[in-house]
């Protein structure tokens, strides 16, 4: 069942799109899917809850971390400093290199930046998870 809000939608098929990204540029990244554990998705959500997250937020945030449990390697879902830039408006999802991804609370949307910056414009936000991945593994915005 598709999880909805105004601006996300995650769906199966969404997690099968972001599996076949994955799969599309694994050598080029080395990406590998581990999902998240039960455990380890409690308290992601508990840590939600905490810094009053969004439920859509959080629940697509779920639903990708049940397929991987990070970002290009960087924090697993029940890193706390995921939520570091919380009181700024935004998740710390992870980094690669000089690049930055994160969840803009306000805005509703992913977004690529780099640690000065929360995204490179409006051009760099999406509404999406898969959005984000595809234009950053693509090399559309690299």
């Amino acid at each position: 069942m598709p999880i909805k809000s105004r601006k996300f939608i995650f769906t199966y098929m969404e997690t099968n799109r972001i599996q076949a990204l994955f799969d599309k540029y694994r050598d080029n990244y080395k990406l590998s899917c581990k999902p998240a554990t039960e455990n380890q998705l409690q308290e992601f959500q508990k840590n939600c809850i905490n810094y009053v997250v969004l439920t859509e937020i959080m629940n697509q945030l779920v639903e990708y971390y049940k397929l991987n449990n990070n970002f290009f390697g960087y924090f697993e879902c029940d890193n706390i400093l995921i939520f570091e830039w919380c009181d700024q408006g935004c998740l710390w999802l992870g980094q690669t290199d000089l690049w930055t991804f994160r969840c803009l609370l306000k805005k509703q949307k992913y977004a690529i930046g780099d640690v000065s910056e929360e995204s490179f414009g409006e051009d760099y936000e999406f509404n999406t998870i898969e959005e984000m991945l595809q234009a950053f593994l693509s090399g559309d915005k690299v």
